[in-house]
């Protein structure tokens, strides 16, 4: 089990890794939906000026509640939806410093992608019956599933575009797929270990 779980997440992250390159790189079709602001260097001096450090930040930010008595808490929120209602909504992860290294970022991304299809191949691993192609859907609909989970609270909550949002979906479910090509050639247990999960 140990050998399908390793040659899994190595040869199924490499899989999604050369994919997700292809995706972002050659087809390009994550940036489309992505907008620009106007004055973009006048923004980005009113984000230095306004920020303190890296980070998640929210616009309107939540209120800080401690201390404050019921009715001021009750206030405070009525006045935060207000301000939501009427918008703008802004949710943006921010670093002040710029990217940096390049190369640092695409190996964190390997090694994230490897740690992902470890997890989907030891999932792979407690189905049993399953056809080649039934592995390679299984995979599939799981990345889309992980999408679905984090892209659609997205959408609904913080304004993330429909068209962003269904790129991301279709794109999950491409990497896993293609990744499960590789997956379900690997993820293999030994006779002895499938006559003991049948037994259980």
């Amino acid at each position: 089990m140990w050998k399908s779980l390793l040659l899994g997440a190595i040869l199924g992250g490499l899989a999604a890794f050369i994919w997700s390159s292809i995706s972002w790189e050659l087809l390009g079709w994550h940036e489309k939906p992505m907008l620009a602001f106007q004055n973009e260097d006048d923004v980005a001096t009113v984000i230095q000026l306004h920020t303190t450090q890296s980070g998640v930040y929210l616009l309107p930010g939540a209120p800080r509640i401690e201390g404050m008595t019921a009715d001021q808490k009750k206030a405070a929120q009525s006045t935060l939806m207000a301000k939501m209602q009427k918008g703008p909504i802004v949710f943006a992860a921010i670093r002040r410093n710029g990217f940096g290294s390049y190369a640092c970022g695409l190996i964190i991304q390997f090694l994230s992608l490897v740690a992902a299809a470890f997890l989907l191949t030891w999932m792979l691993l407690q189905t049993s019956g399953l056809s080649y192609a039934g592995k390679v859907i299984f995979l599939a609909v799981a990345g889309l599933a992980a999408s679905v989970i984090v892209d659609l609270p997205n959408w609904n909550w913080w304004g993330f575009s429909g068209s962003y949002t269904v790129i991301n979906l279709l794109d999950s479910a491409l990497t896993w797929m293609f990744a499960g090509f590789v997956i379900a050639k690997v993820a293999k247990l030994r006779a002895a270990e499938v006559g003991f999960a049948a037994k259980s």
